[in-house]
């Protein structure tokens, strides 16, 4: 399971994950090639809690959007 910060990329691919949109498939899809995967199992919006202690951080004490991207092989 990847996790992606609001804006952490610069191109907001993130935010077309989290909000459901249309492209969101495409680009979990793409980010998961991009990772060296097949594909994109599933996406959504993580909670808060999903986040684990060593990953992204400085989300886990504020209000930034995280989306959650399981890849397979």
């Amino acid at each position: 399971m990847f996790f992606v910060t609001n804006d952490s990329d610069g191109y907001g691919i993130d935010r077309c994950l989290a909000s459901g949109a249309k492209c969101g498939t495409a680009v979990a899809n793409a980010y998961c090639k991009r990772q060296s995967f097949a594909e994109a199992a599933t996406f959504r919006k993580a909670d808060q809690s999903d986040i684990p202690a060593d990953g992204a951080d400085s989300c886990r004490r504020s209000s930034c959007e995280v989306v959650a991207i399981v890849c397979t092989r």
